[in-house]
């Protein structure tokens, strides 16, 4: 008596891909979090994009098996990534407003120069043209 069972493989539910969706994205906000904390002010550039990997995730768990959980992750998650990128896409530095601007006398300040030798508003007078360029960063 033989008996032919035909196993069908089965299909992979897609849990993993709801999960790495889920996390890129928490990742993304927990790393802007510990930038923050350092102190480091830079665009987080990283957290919109996290966001959209975690949808592309998300809708691949989606697509292997629709439940309504992974519906709803989906729906957050696309409120989430297009909140982030409006953010970073609209966000702006604020005019500048500082006591520097055309035809005003700089402002008073005493600082170093690369060398080490002082370098004061005094030594901007003159008959010579001068140019400061400022920048600003970490070292």
């Amino acid at each position: 008596m033989a008996t032919s069972s035909t196993l069908e493989p089965r299909r992979a539910s897609g849990r993993l891909f709801l999960l790495l969706g889920i996390a890129v994205a928490v990742l993304g906000v927990i790393a802007y979090v510990v930038q923050i904390k350092a102190q480091r002010l830079t665009a987080p550039w990283y957290v919109p994009i996290a966001a959209t990997i975690g949808l592309l995730l998300v809708v691949v768990s989606l697509w292997r098996g629709r439940t309504v959980w992974r519906a709803l992750v989906l729906v957050l998650l696309v409120l989430f990534a297009g909140a982030a990128w409006a953010f970073m896409l609209t966000a702006r530095l604020p005019p500048y407003t500082g006591p520097i601007a055309v035809e005003r006398p700089f402002p008073a300040f005493a600082t170093e120069r690369a060398d080490g030798t002082p370098f004061t508003q005094q030594d901007l007078k003159g008959e010579q043209t001068s140019v400061m360029v400022f920048f600003r960063g970490r070292w």
